[in-house]
Parts: structure tokens; C-alpha cells; sequence
């Protein structure tokens, strides 16, 4: 790509990869996932899906690996950017 540095171009890529290991996600940590690209803390995503918040900690820890990220913030921004680039409902539909 013109007019990019070896690091633009790295962090490009770094986003793409993260961006489609979304697909390895099961539809219950994708909405986590969706959560946390929103700002929820676990409390608010186990109230609003029904579930304790050790099972939302279990998401959480499976959602970072599967993304290969080290913590809830980037997954979050994994996830605000996932949503930006596909258009996704911001977690309307949850």
C-alpha cells in the first residue's frame, strides 16, 4: 500500500487477522463479544443474557484466546471495530 510504513502495514494486518478469527467465536461468546465492544461490564452482560457472571468470566477468557488478544479492552475494540466494519447493530438486537 502507497505511502504506508512497515508498521501501518503491520497493524493493518494484525487487525485483519484478528478481525476474522471473529468467525471462530460460538454465537453465545459472540454476543459477549458484541457486549464488550459496547462497554458492558460482566455484571451488565450476565443480567442482560441471563447467566451468572463466572460464565460470562469463561466467555470472556475463551473470546481473548480464540482472538489471541490479552485483554477485555482489545477484545472490546476488536469488537467496536468488527461491528464498525460490518455494520452490525451495535448489540440492539441483545
Amino acid at each position: 500500500m502507497a505511502g504506508m510504513s512497515g508498521t501501518e502495514t503491520h497493524e493493518r494486518e494484525l487487525w485483519s487477522e484478528q478481525r476474522r478469527r471473529v468467525a471462530l467465536l460460538t454465537d453465545r461468546e459472540f454476543q459477549v463479544f458484541l457486549l464488550l465492544g459496547a462497554g458492558y461490564s460482566n455484571r451488565s452482560i450476565a443480567t442482560r443474557l441471563r447467566v451468572t457472571e463466572g460464565t460470562v468470566k469463561a466467555h470472556v477468557a475463551q473470546i481473548l484466546g480464540k482472538l489471541r488478544v490479552e485483554s477485555r479492552l482489545q477484545a472490546g475494540l476488536v469488537s467496536y471495530a468488527h461491528q464498525l466494519f460490518n455494520e452490525s447493530p451495535m448489540v440492539a438486537g441483545l
